[in-house]
């Protein structure tokens, strides 16, 4: 017994799995041990997960196949125990096959009676199970002393909530022949507004965008200032005469 080093108790019920001569003693000392011990499965018990320890102790090659139902004889943290009279590294490096097949925490050892010792254990918890996480319901924050606490009302002065940000008409940055943009806070539209607007004059009509400050007034009213004078006229040639079509003043209607 002392070779297969296990810890065992008198709760545990132990499935035995052994193809060596001589496996009797083992047997009779797990049984003193432990609560209760098979060494035969029938077809009912192997869809069943009644045991807390499984040991196999064989001398034949390791079927890697067998992982999974060995896993599915396990209750919920049980341990899988394999023995091996001779070396077998297959088995030593199959830690991988074991995660596969459901099992965690895979050891593998050796001592003087067994050449490959393999221990693994079988989660507390099964595949997509869940728990249920209590949030409180009440504000966290809750919690904090007062002392701890600022109120951001107290960053605040009167002077801030009074007090408006110094602009000037230049703010964005456009030079004075452009508009003001839209939603303009510079106070360029308010001072847009309040500038009278340029009257056509018959000297214009004759000498048409000469001392034009934009540079636009010719190109139409896709181009045009908002104040242009020359908005609604079609386009024209620097200084001629602009030529008004005979039905320009003609409703469309």
């Amino acid at each position: 017994m002392n070779s297969l080093s296990l810890e065992l108790n008198k709760e545990q019920e132990v499935l035995i799995i052994s193809d060596v001569e001589n496996s009797e003693s083992i047997i009779n000392q797990v049984k003193e041990l432990s609560k209760t011990v098979t060494t035969s499965l029938s077809k009912e018990q192997q869809q069943q997960s009644n045991f807390d320890h499984v040991i196999i102790i064989s001398n034949k090659p390791f079927n890697s196949a067998l992982i999974s139902m060995y896993s599915n004889l396990l209750k919920k943290g049980g341990k899988l125990s394999i023995y091996q009279i001779n070396e077998n590294e297959t088995l030593v490096n199959s830690g991988m096959d074991f995660l596969i097949g459901g099992l965690v925490d895979f050891k593998a050892t050796s001592n003087s009676t067994y050449k490959t010792i393999v221990h693994a254990d079988k989660p507390s918890w099964d595949t997509n199970e869940s728990s249920t996480i209590n949030i409180p319901s009440s504000n966290p924050w809750a919690s904090i002393q007062g002392g701890d606490r600022i109120n951001e009302n107290d960053l605040v002065s009167e002077n801030d909530k009074t007090s408006k940000p110094a602009t000037t008409l230049d703010d964005c940055e456009v030079g004075k022949t452009k508009k003001a943009c839209k939603n303009c806070t510079c106070g360029r539209a308010e001072e847009e507004e309040n500038q009278s607007k340029p009257k056509l004059t018959k000297e214009m009509i004759e000498n048409p965008g000469v001392g034009s400050s934009c540079g636009n007034c010719s190109l139409g009213d896709a181009f045009r200032c908002g104040g242009c004078p020359y908005r609604g006229l079609p386009t024209f040639k620097v200084g001629e005469k602009i030529q008004l079509p005979d039905d320009f003043l003609v409703d469309d209607i």
